[in-house]
C-alpha cells in the first residue's frame, strides 16, 4: 500500500512539472504535425532516458555537483545555446518551407531523431537539473527507504505522468491539424520556436548573472 502511495505521489508531482510549459512542450507542439501523434509517446521515450540517467547519477551521490554555482552556470549557458540552435534552426525551416506536414513520411530515422530532441530538449533546461538536486532528490531519499524498488516505483511513476501529458497533447494537435493546416500550423510552430529562443535567451542569462 505504501508503494502504491509513493507510486501516486510520484505521479501527481510529475503531472504537475510536465504541464508547465517548457521546452520539451514546444518541441513536442512543433514536431506533431511533421510526426503524428506518436511525437508525444517518442519524445517522452528520450526524455525518459535523460531521466533514468539522472535518477542514477544521483543515486551514485553525485547530486552535489549541481549544488556548486559554477557548474549550474555552466549548465544554464551551454542549455541555453542549445535551446537558440534549436529555435533557429525550427524557424529556419519553417521559413524555408522545409516542414513536411505528411506523418506518412516519418520514418525509423525521423522518430530516432525526434527521440534524440527529446534528450535534448531535456538536458538544455538548467531548471530539470536544479529540480533533480533539490526536490527529486529529497524524494528519491524517501523512496530509498523501500530499497531498490522504492526509487523503481518512483521512476515509473514520474515518467507515466510525462508519456499521458505529451501524448495528449501530440494527439489534440494531430486530430486538429486539418483546421489549421498551412499558415496557421506555420504561425504555430513559428511560434513553439520564439518560444525555444526566448527560454534559451533566458537560461544564458539566468547562468551569466547566478541566478540560477
Amino acid at each position: 500500500m505504501e508503494l502504491a502511495v509513493l507510486f501516486f505521489n510520484s505521479f501527481i508531482i510529475g503531472f504537475s512539472g510536465a504541464l508547465m510549459p517548457g521546452p520539451l512542450l514546444a518541441v513536442g507542439i512543433a514536431e506533431t504535425p511533421r510526426h503524428g501523434w506518436q511525437t508525444g509517446p517518442v519524445i517522452s521515450v528520450g526524455h525518459a532516458i535523460a531521466e533514468i540517467a539522472i535518477v542514477v547519477l544521483l543515486a551514485l551521490g553525485v547530486a552535489t555537483l549541481t549544488n556548486n554555482p559554477v557548474i549550474t552556470r555552466v549548465i544554464g549557458i551551454v542549455g541555453g545555446a542549445a535551446l537558440l540552435l534549436m529555435g533557429v534552426t525550427m524557424a529556419y525551416d519553417v521559413i524555408r518551407r522545409r516542414v513536411s506536414y505528411d506523418a506518412n513520411h516519418s520514418s525509423d530515422r525521423s522518430r530516432h531523431k525526434l527521440a534524440g530532441k527529446g534528450i535534448t530538449a531535456t538536458l538544455s533546461n538548467p531548471y530539470w537539473f536544479i529540480w533533480w538536486a533539490t526536490i527529486g532528490l529529497a524524494l528519491l531519499v524517501k523512496a530509498k527507504h523501500f530499497g531498490i524498488i522504492g526509487p523503481v516505483t518512483f521512476y515509473f511513476g514520474h515518467i507515466l505522468s510525462d508519456f499521458i501529458w505529451y501524448t495528449i497533447v501530440s494527439i489534440l494537435i494531430w486530430k486538429g491539424r486539418k483546421l489549421m493546416m498551412g499558415t496557421g500550423l506555420r504561425v504555430l510552430i513559428l511560434s513553439c520556436a520564439v518560444f525555444l529562443l526566448y527560454l534559451g535567451g533566458s537560461f544564458i542569462y539566468d547562468g551569466l548573472t547566478g541566478a540560477l
